[in-house]
């Protein structure tokens, strides 16, 4: 069944807005190295530099609107790479990182192309979905797998551990900064306070090595975000074509189940240094609805107990990025001068990752709702970096490029 009569209008309105936001916050040029570089700011003001995860969700946006600079986006991020096969979270094409934010970024020296530290390894994914909005260029989906190889294979190499889940030494490495499921085994430590420093400190002496930090006592744990976007990456490998990738994609879903889920209360949470369940109900816990091999149980369960429930994430203007029954939920950023935003409110692109897990579960008109106030939203406050998920207020950057992916998320919902 399609949308009804009416909704087209709203729907080329979004494009137009979505097209005018990317274009506008398109950056291209020439690195010293003579390296050409295209790709999306995250906003212009506040983020220059191109962020891997935020290229990913970028290019996806992309290729609704113009497929070219999608390709290019998810290109100029393999073109990253270093020898080793490792992309970095943040990559500074215009010349080395501010000196503003040097203490604060994950570089060994201030004059690194990139930092040194990871991000949910969304590029297998976003390549496969460019690739099936690439008609015009066919050799695109095969064109970036060598790269792709060598990035799994430094993932694999320097972050797996015995469970072969991935790693993380950071909260930002999960994505979600200062998000409150790491305040308890960081402490002073957690981002942004003002240990956080010291966290930074002890993990560039050891050039950001996650087994040397592991093996020095440092902070450490095994992220849900980090590991869906694993596994949703080998499964997108899969579609582009590489033997054995479906498999290894279930293997990883199975390790997901077995170490992060969490039967009491009916949600995923990521385990801390010692192993120790960190129970604290936020949107990464639901990020593995996303996966086609989720068993369906468990997404039944997070559907219903969670993303449909009032109290918990069923909220005006949904996703929130902490559970409203949650004591650290918030609905604004806090803190002073660095704010902490990823302790409540919304963020567009998780809309995404909830589709999927709904459509999945039957429970279409539910992911279509969703999808139409996500519309709604951004058509009213515009392409904010995130929202008030009761008033739906927009805050933080006015230009954020990932809220884009509100197309892709109507996208997902308008041939139903």
């Amino acid at each position: 069944m399609r949308e009804p009569d009416g909704a087209g209008a709203g729907a080329g309105r979004l494009h137009d807005a979505a097209a005018q936001l990317l274009r506008a916050n398109w950056r291209s040029g020439r690195a010293a190295d003579g390296t050409q570089y295209g790709y999306t700011r995250p906003d212009p003001a506040k983020y220059p530099d191109q962020f891997l995860w935020d290229s990913c969700l970028s290019a996806v946006a992309w290729s609704h609107v113009e497929p070219a600079r999608a390709r290019r986006e998810l290109r100029t991020l393999l073109a990253a790479q270093r020898a080793d096969g490792h992309i970095g979270h943040t990559v500074f094409w215009g010349g080395p990182v501010r000196l503003s934010r040097a203490l604060g970024y994950n570089v060994v020296h201030r004059r690194d192309r990139a930092t040194a530290t990871i991000q949910p390894p969304l590029i297998a994914w976003a390549w496969a979905e460019v690739a099936d909005r690439s008609p015009d260029d066919p050799g695109f989906r095969t064109e970036g797998l060598e790269g792709l190889r060598r990035y799994h294979a430094w993932l694999e190499r320097e972050r797996a551990d015995a469970d072969r889940l991935l790693g993380i030494l950071q909260p930002d490495e999960s994505g979600l900064d200062a998000t409150p499921a790491y305040d308890g085994p960081l402490g002073w430590r957690a981002h942004p306070r003002p240990g956080f420093l010291a966290l930074l400190r002890f993990n560039r002496r050891r050039g950001f090595s996650y087994r040397r930090v592991v093996a020095d006592g440092g902070f450490h744990a095994t992220d849900v975000l980090v590991n869906t976007g694993w596994a949703l990456a080998w499964e997108a490998m899969g579609r582009l074509g590489e033997p054995g990738a479906q498999a290894r994609s279930a293997e990883i879903v199975e390790a997901l189940v077995a170490h992060l889920w969490d039967e009491r209360d009916g949600i995923f949470h990521p385990r801390g240094p010692r192993g120790e369940r960190l129970r604290v109900a936020t949107w990464a816990g639901l990020a593995p609805l996303i996966l086609p091999g989720l068993p369906p149980e468990i997404r039944r369960r997070l559907v219903d107990e969670h993303v449909l429930r009032a109290g918990r994430f069923a909220v005006p203007f949904p996703v929130p990025s902490v559970s409203v029954q949650e004591a650290t939920f918030r609905r604004r950023h806090t803190g002073w001068p660095i704010r902490r935003y990823w302790r409540g409110p919304s963020w567009i692109f998780s809309t995404r990752f909830v589709i999927d897990g709904l459509l999945a579960a039957g429970r279409t008109e539910a992911a279509r709702d969703l999808a139409r106030r996500t519309e709604a939203l951004v058509l009213r406050e515009g392409f904010r970096e995130y929202y008030d998920p009761f008033t739906g207020a927009g805050m933080g950057g006015r230009a954020f490029s990932v809220s884009a992916m509100a197309l892709d998320c109507r996208a997902r919902v308008r041939a139903l």
